[in-house]
């Protein structure tokens, strides 16, 4: 009976060992899915706000390094923006045989009306 505990804790300790490596890279993945809802939050502000919201998105997708659509509608004025992303599991080199996921994240808003920053001479001056 001697030994008996160090067999149990050789044989229960690589599997909580692996619990914990797949907690830590799911705790990953909800940060990259968190990150990736703000990206696209961050992404149609910048599209409502633009005379261009297509190319303004495009550009802010490129810059931030993912993938993005936009759909403008026009009949009410919103804009839609949708992120796309890979994430590949790189922390836990054990698990690195499990595909990656694919995340999108979406978020729509109204469009702004354009803002006017020319003011009638009365109000510029002061004058009435």
């Amino acid at each position: 009976m001697r030994g008996q505990s160090t067999v149990e804790f050789a044989l229960i300790a690589p599997l909580v060992v692996l619990c914990a490596l797949v907690l830590l890279e799911t705790l990953s993945l909800c940060m990259h899915i968190l990150s990736l809802n703000d990206l696209a939050h961050s992404a149609v502000r910048t599209a409502i706000s633009s005379q261009d919201p297509s190319a303004a998105v495009t550009v802010f997708a490129h810059e931030a390094h993912v993938n993005a659509d936009t759909e403008i509608d026009e009949a009410n004025g919103f804009i839609t923006v949708t992120v796309h992303s890979q994430h590949k599991i790189t922390s836990v080199a054990i698990l690195s045989w499990l595909p990656s996921v694919s995340i999108s994240a979406q978020s729509t808003m109204l469009r702004e009306p354009p803002t006017f920053l020319s003011y009638p001479d009365n109000e510029k001056t002061g004058a009435q």
